[in-house]
């Protein structure tokens, strides 16, 4: 990505700048085009002055920041919404104020609540 003189961290956040600034001006989001603008501008001149001074690996450190926060936060809603999922499925009958003996599930408990069969709901 030797074009315009970039080296390639440079040229890729002028590139997602480009993109960024097009979909925002498409939708109306003014104050938004404008950020991304002043991204483009600074962080093309940061990234080329890292890469002209032989630190073109931090600049690409720097670049994968943004991906990796992201990544994380993904994992962890996932990492939650998987134990959501796996611990809301059953509740003991005597601690669901709404649970009845008609939503109670044909398992085995030790303590069923009265005229229930499970002890355990939905």
């Amino acid at each position: 990505m030797e074009t315009l003189g970039l080296c390639r961290p440079s040229g890729l956040i002028l590139l997602i700048s480009v993109a960024a600034v097009i979909y925002h001006t498409a939708v109306g989001a003014w104050s938004a085009a404008v950020w991304w603008i002043m991204v483009g501008l600074f962080g093309t001149g940061i990234f080329q002055v890292l890469c002209f001074g032989g630190l073109e690996p931090v600049a690409w450190v720097l670049m994968l920041i943004p991906v990796l926060v992201v990544c994380f936060f993904v994992a962890v809603a996932l990492f939650a919404s998987h134990m959501r999922i796996t611990n809301v499925l059953t509740v003991p009958c005597s601690r669901s104020p709404t649970c009845g003996c008609s939503r109670c599930l044909e398992t085995t408990a030790p303590t069923p609540q009265v005229g229930c069969s499970s002890g355990f709901c939905e």
